[in-house]
Protein backbone atom coordinates (compact mmCIF):
# COMPACT_ATOMS: atom_id res chain seq x y z
CA UNK A 1 0.00 0.00 0.00
CA UNK A 2 1.46 3.50 -0.88
CA UNK A 3 2.41 5.56 2.03
CA UNK A 4 0.59 8.85 2.57
CA UNK A 5 2.91 10.85 3.47
CA UNK A 6 4.98 10.99 1.06
CA UNK A 7 5.50 14.02 -1.34
CA UNK A 8 6.02 13.77 -4.98
CA UNK A 9 9.31 14.31 -4.62
CA UNK A 10 9.78 11.00 -2.53
CA UNK A 11 10.37 12.83 0.86
CA UNK A 12 8.34 11.95 4.10
CA UNK A 13 6.45 15.62 5.10
CA UNK A 14 5.47 15.80 8.54
CA UNK A 15 2.21 15.93 9.80
CA UNK A 16 0.32 19.43 10.17
CA UNK A 17 -0.38 20.62 13.49
CA UNK A 18 -3.66 22.69 14.47
CA UNK A 19 -3.06 26.00 15.63
CA UNK A 20 -4.30 27.34 18.90
CA UNK A 21 -6.68 29.71 18.82
CA UNK A 22 -5.56 33.00 19.08
CA UNK A 23 -8.36 33.53 21.81
CA UNK A 24 -7.88 30.86 23.83
CA UNK A 25 -4.13 31.08 24.38
CA UNK A 26 -4.50 34.51 25.48
CA UNK A 27 -7.14 33.44 27.75
CA UNK A 28 -4.91 30.55 29.34
CA UNK A 29 -2.07 33.10 29.76
CA UNK A 30 -3.97 35.21 31.45
CA UNK A 31 -5.01 32.54 34.30
CA UNK A 32 -1.33 32.27 34.39
CA UNK A 33 -0.59 35.81 35.46
CA UNK A 34 -0.44 36.63 39.56
CA UNK A 35 -2.44 39.74 39.46
CA UNK A 36 -1.73 41.93 42.59
CA UNK A 37 -4.45 42.46 45.54
CA UNK A 38 -6.55 45.53 45.55
CA UNK A 39 -4.26 46.94 48.39
CA UNK A 40 -0.87 46.73 46.48
CA UNK A 41 -2.73 48.60 43.70
CA UNK A 42 -3.97 51.24 45.89
CA UNK A 43 -0.39 51.48 47.30
CA UNK A 44 1.07 51.74 43.71
CA UNK A 45 -1.52 54.16 43.04
CA UNK A 46 -0.63 56.20 45.96
CA UNK A 47 2.80 56.38 45.02
CA UNK A 48 1.80 57.63 41.29
CA UNK A 49 -0.28 60.05 42.55
CA UNK A 50 2.40 61.32 44.53
CA UNK A 51 4.99 61.29 42.45
CA UNK A 52 2.59 63.71 40.10
CA UNK A 53 1.73 65.53 42.75
CA UNK A 54 5.89 66.56 43.40
CA UNK A 55 6.20 67.14 39.69
CA UNK A 56 3.23 69.49 39.46
CA UNK A 57 4.92 71.34 42.00
CA UNK A 58 8.27 71.46 40.48
CA UNK A 59 6.56 72.34 36.85
CA UNK A 60 4.59 74.88 38.75
CA UNK A 61 7.57 76.29 40.06
CA UNK A 62 9.65 76.58 36.49
CA UNK A 63 6.45 78.42 35.09
CA UNK A 64 6.19 80.98 37.47
CA UNK A 65 10.12 81.43 37.37
CA UNK A 66 9.83 81.95 33.56
CA UNK A 67 6.75 83.73 34.07
CA UNK A 68 8.77 86.32 36.53
CA UNK A 69 11.64 86.42 33.83
CA UNK A 70 8.90 87.37 31.07
CA UNK A 71 7.51 90.25 33.01
CA UNK A 72 10.56 91.44 34.33
CA UNK A 73 13.03 91.05 31.59
CA UNK A 74 10.66 90.66 28.38
CA UNK A 75 7.67 92.93 28.65
CA UNK A 76 7.27 95.20 26.09
CA UNK A 77 3.73 96.30 26.26
CA UNK A 78 2.30 97.32 29.52
CA UNK A 79 -1.13 96.34 28.28
CA UNK A 80 -0.74 92.87 27.05
CA UNK A 81 -4.25 92.15 25.34
CA UNK A 82 -3.04 88.19 24.88
CA UNK A 83 -2.48 85.28 26.94
CA UNK A 84 1.20 84.94 27.85
CA UNK A 85 2.98 81.80 27.99
CA UNK A 86 2.33 81.08 31.77
CA UNK A 87 -1.20 81.93 31.49
CA UNK A 88 -1.22 79.35 28.39
CA UNK A 89 0.90 76.53 30.71
CA UNK A 90 -1.41 77.22 33.37
CA UNK A 91 -4.79 76.57 31.06
CA UNK A 92 -3.40 73.28 29.73
CA UNK A 93 -2.02 72.05 33.06
CA UNK A 94 -5.45 72.82 34.76
CA UNK A 95 -7.22 70.74 31.94
CA UNK A 96 -4.97 67.54 32.21
CA UNK A 97 -5.61 67.40 36.29
CA UNK A 98 -9.45 68.07 35.59
CA UNK A 99 -9.27 64.94 33.09
CA UNK A 100 -7.02 62.81 35.40
CA UNK A 101 -9.45 63.30 37.78
CA UNK A 102 -12.26 62.77 35.94
CA UNK A 103 -10.51 59.38 35.03
CA UNK A 104 -9.59 58.69 38.36
CA UNK A 105 -13.42 59.05 39.75
CA UNK A 106 -14.05 56.55 36.93
CA UNK A 107 -11.88 53.80 37.58
CA UNK A 108 -12.40 54.45 41.03
CA UNK A 109 -16.15 53.58 40.32
CA UNK A 110 -15.22 50.75 38.28
CA UNK A 111 -12.53 48.87 40.40
CA UNK A 112 -15.00 49.12 43.64
CA UNK A 113 -17.81 47.92 41.91
CA UNK A 114 -15.99 44.60 40.96
CA UNK A 115 -14.41 44.53 44.07
CA UNK A 116 -18.07 44.53 45.65
CA UNK A 117 -19.16 42.24 42.91
CA UNK A 118 -16.42 39.73 44.61
CA UNK A 119 -17.62 39.90 47.98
Amino acid sequence: MADNNKSVSGKKQAPKQKKPNFFVATFSELKQVSWPTFGDTMKRLAAVLAITVIFLVVLMAIDILLQWIHTELFAVLEDEMYLDAGQIAALIVSGVLVIAAIAGVIAYKVVKSKHDKQA
